[in-house]
């Protein structure tokens, strides 16, 4: 049963595995632009002093620590 399995989806064949690498090369690109993007927005957050303040400790007035 197992082995039928690994054949149906065509992974022992150059075509199946070419079609894994590139699927996997994609994921990781993505995942790569997804964590330049996130870091580059924080940045020009604390740039611009757009860090998220607590609503409770603005009206409080109480200093961050």
């Amino acid at each position: 049963m197992d082995g039928e399995l690994f054949l149906v989806l065509g992974w022992g064949s150059p075509i199946g595995i070419g079609l894994f690498l590139v699927l996997l090369g994609g994921m990781i690109f993505l995942l790569a632009k997804a964590d330049k993007i996130s870091k580059h927005t924080k940045a020009f957050q604390k740039e611009q002093g757009l860090e998220k303040k607590s609503i409770v400790r603005e009206k409080l007035g109480s200093s961050d620590k």
